[in-house]
């Protein structure tokens, strides 16, 4: 299951959840202010790998190593 951001539209706090793939946030409830119906933000992600310097992989220069 995805982790999700949503935002309430009355309190505006933000918060993750963890939720079936394809939530939209209309039957969660703000745990601040108790409103209904959050809405789902579009959030960025995390990759790593070669290029961001992250990569696990000592055996090789080129990135493409078969043994990582």
């Amino acid at each position: 299951m995805p982790v999700y951001e949503f935002q309430c539209p009355k309190c505006q706090t933000k918060l993750e959840q963890l939720c079936k793939m394809g939530a939209t946030g209309e039957d969660l409830v703000c745990p601040h202010c108790g409103n209904r119906g959050l809405k789902r933000l579009l959030s960025g992600f995390a990759a790593l790998g070669v290029r961001g310097g992250q990569d696990k992989c000592g055996a090789c220069s080129g990135g493409n190593c078969s043994n990582c």
